[in-house]
């Protein structure tokens, strides 16, 4: 069944008082307030420290049950991969299983870095990786061009697994989703819009929360050209999840909003 999920990565940005959230607004209550606009969120904290049941139940208990949730993969099952991933695996999925029972999780995503190389040891850590997340939402997010091709659709597919239409910089070996025509595989549409910054993209500062690689505002031209996007995958009936990731100036906010009142 088609539903149609749109959000922001992230939401505990204090520089949105006065843009998207009231200026009186006490930063405890920035998820309650969130969860009264908006109908999902990505949460991008658990890619820096590892998430906790307390601490993903509270972001459900917080918003009253009003949106899902996609919670992003921990880096050290993405950037920082040892020997001992899967110790990282049992943590990270006990910490996803409370809202995955109240099913409010709508999406894992494993965003792998620009050196994440279509490689053979790298193929098959990603088919044991989401072999051990079975059962769960999985979306895989490629940063590197070598990853877009049939094959990988195909493997994906059959692990039941989605892939992530990014909408980024046309640079370098960064994949751009429309040029390329990333399919929507497995059950999830998966959008995330990045901004098209590209003077910044590779900005020393750019690994930071606060990088300026994401500092931009998409005008309601550039917003309509993924209307058309959404509407093929909820004909087709998937459940199609967008979550804006240019939240520098509360632009993400902004730009969430006004593309749900264009669809």
């Amino acid at each position: 069944m088609s539903e149609l999920l749109i959000g922001t990565s992230g939401y505990d940005y204090p520089e949105w008082k006065g843009t998207f959230y009231p200026a009186d607004l006490k930063r405890k209550d920035f998820l309650p307030y969130y969860s009264t606009v908006f109908n999902a969120l990505e949460v991008n904290s658990s890619f820096y420290s590892m998430p906790t049941c307390e601490r993903l139940i509270s972001f459900w208990e917080r918003s009253e049950g009003r949106i899902k949730f996609s919670i992003k993969a921990n880096r050290l099952l993405t950037h920082d991969i040892s020997p001992s991933w899967k110790n990282a695996a049992i943590d990270f999925k006990t910490a996803l299983s409370p809202l995955q029972e109240k099913d409010s999780l709508s999406a894992v995503l494993f965003q792998f870095p620009q050196s994440f190389h279509y490689t053979v040891e790298n193929r098959i850590y990603l088919a044991k990786l989401i072999e051990d997340f079975a059962g769960f939402p999985v979306v895989v997010e490629f940063r590197h061009r070598e990853w877009i091709k049939p094959s990988v659709f195909e493997g994906l597919e059959e692990r039941k697994a989605g892939i992530v239409f990014c909408d980024m910089p046309m640079l370098r070996n960064l994949p751009d989703g429309k040029a390329l025509r990333t399919p929507f595989v497995g059950e999830n549409a998966y959008i995330r819009l990045h901004g098209r910054n590209a003077d910044a993209w590779y900005a020393h500062d750019s690994c930071h929360n606060g990088s300026s690689r994401y500092n931009y505002d998409y005008s309601d031209q550039e917003l309509k050209e993924f209307v058309p996007v959404v509407k093929e995958a909820l004909e087709e009936e998937k459940q199609v999840q967008m979550f804006f990731n240019n939240h520098p100036n509360g632009s993400g906010a902004r730009n969430a909003k006004r593309f749900r009142e264009m669809v």
